[in-house]
């Protein structure tokens, strides 16, 4: 036996939520400065994004091992839907349900936001536990 074993591998779900969170706060803060409406359609905005990617997150990193792999890849799929779905309901309620809402300060910051999420899966990688 050669002693090798591979290593679980950490995903750093926290902290990716705790940056994009800060981020989210403060482009909130920068739209706020042209009006009060803005400030809130950009903290919706972001919250469109996180919210949705959260769950994503956290149902697809629940199972670990190849013991479990069948099971993490059709999570995988469902989350995915359920993520695009819950992104699409919160989009129409915004739009449905709030009577001020500042269009452009909403929808920069829910771009903003999905570059933030595809740099921060790219800059902070799963590392392996020891």
């Amino acid at each position: 036996m050669t002693g090798f074993r591979k290593a679980i591998t950490y995903v750093p779900l926290k902290e990716w939520l705790i940056i994009e969170m800060v981020v989210l706060v403060f482009i909130s803060l920068l739209w706020l400065i042209e009006s009060r409406a803005a400030g809130y359609s950009a903290f919706i905005g972001g919250l469109i994004f996180v919210i949705p990617n959260a769950y994503f997150a956290h149902r697809t990193y629940r199972f670990e091992g190849a013991r479990q792999m069948q099971l993490a890849v059709s999570n995988m799929f469902r989350a995915a839907s359920i993520k695009i779905a819950l992104t699409a309901i919160f989009f129409a309620a915004v739009f449905t349900l709030m009577e001020s809402v500042h269009g452009p300060a909403l929808l920069f910051t829910f771009a903003v936001m999905v570059a933030i999420g595809t740099a921060l899966r790219w800059l902070i990688r799963p590392r392996p536990q020891r």
